[in-house]
């Protein structure tokens, strides 16, 4: 039953931040839970509407994955982990807002990462990610 409520919960979330109709730093915050969260529980509907046509993530390892790629470890992943559950942005992530672009800096133990989006149709869409080692 708990983890019902938190899917239907976890959705209502995704819904709205799909749905963001200010291009703002609460519309980007919202938009990258709702894709943690999407990502984790294999929802390629989520993904697939949040993530650009052409949209790239770079790996650490330098390698570039498309969208159709990052839909597909996704639904693998979320085979591997049932339950798993999104942790909300970092507060110590950097969110800019430009105009109709935003970019969202992140940083953890071991990687820094970037995410690129740009607000069309009332809502976020990443367009690219990029993820690099740090040094220990």
């Amino acid at each position: 039953m708990r983890v019902w409520i938190a899917m239907v919960l976890a959705c209502a979330v995704m819904d709205q931040a799909l749905a963001e109709p200010v291009a703002d730093e609460v519309g980007v915050r919202a938009a990258e839970n709702a894709w943690s969260a999407a990502f984790l529980t294999g929802d390629t509907d989520v993904l697939n509407a949040l993530l650009d046509a052409d949209y790239v993530s770079v790996g650490t390892n330098g390698a570039a994955r498309p969208k159709s790629k990052i839909l597909h470890i996704s639904a693998a992943y979320a085979k591997a982990h049932p339950g798993a559950r999104a942790s909300p942005l970092s507060p110590t992530s950097t969110i800019r807002v430009i105009g109709n672009s935003a970019l969202v800096a992140h940083h953890s133990d071991n990687e820094n990462s970037v995410d690129l989006f740009y607000f069309k149709d009332g809502r976020w869409h990443a367009w690219y990610s990029q993820h690099t080692a740090r040094a220990n």
